[in-house]
């Protein structure tokens, strides 16, 4: 509904809503779960212990696994609902600052979930997680008082609301200018666009 009603200004502010919110969960679980385990050292050393190859980030880096890592990496550049981000930027001078924060949003992001599954592997040691993908989830809900940790968990949510805003904000826009404007009426008006 707010996709609707407020189209790409509405999933701006909701992004940045629930960006800060995930953005705060992958930096709070793994550090807390960090102390909890005695600091860096001792969780790095828990896992060298568990499975040295964790410590290697090239181990079982054949080419074929360097070519997919390259195409999913560079592949985000050209997500739709990333480049209708850029493409929305008031001016080129602003480009420069965007590409800082959304680069710094992603790299802090993508660390806080590595370190994420990478303190899970320490901490469920002795118990071993029966999915390993519910780490986020199993340490939210076993560091934290269950009111934080509930909060924890709406980052989840959040993570999934942004995407499918922007993905329903591209597609509607996709099928109005490829779809109606080019096959079915070229002449159409913006405001009749905007309300299709």
């Amino acid at each position: 509904s707010y996709t609707f009603l407020g189209g790409f200004i509405a999933v701006c502010w909701t992004d940045f809503a629930q960006g800060l919110l995930m953005f705060a969960a992958l930096l709070i679980v793994p550090g807390i779960a960090m102390a909890a385990l005695g600091g860096f050292g001792e969780t790095v050393g828990r896992v060298g212990r568990i499975e040295p190859a964790h410590l290697d980030a090239m181990a079982g880096v054949t080419p074929a696994v360097a070519a997919s890592l390259l195409g999913w990496g560079l592949g985000y550049f050209g997500q739709p609902h990333i480049l209708a981000r850029f493409m929305a930027v008031r001016s080129v001078a602003d480009i420069p600052k965007a590409r800082i924060i959304g680069m710094g949003w992603m790299i802090l992001s993508l660390y806080g979930a590595v370190f994420t599954g990478f303190v899970a592997v320490a901490y469920y040691a002795p118990a071993p997680l029966a999915n390993p993908e519910t780490a986020f989830i199993a340490l939210s809900q076993d560091l934290f008082n269950p009111w934080i940790a509930g909060w924890l968990l709406a980052a989840i949510l959040a993570a999934i609301m942004s995407t499918v805003s922007s993905q329903l904000l591209v597609s509607s826009s996709a099928l109005t200018q490829d779809i109606y404007r080019s096959f079915l009426k070229r002449h159409a008006a913006d405001r009749e666009l905007l309300w299709l």
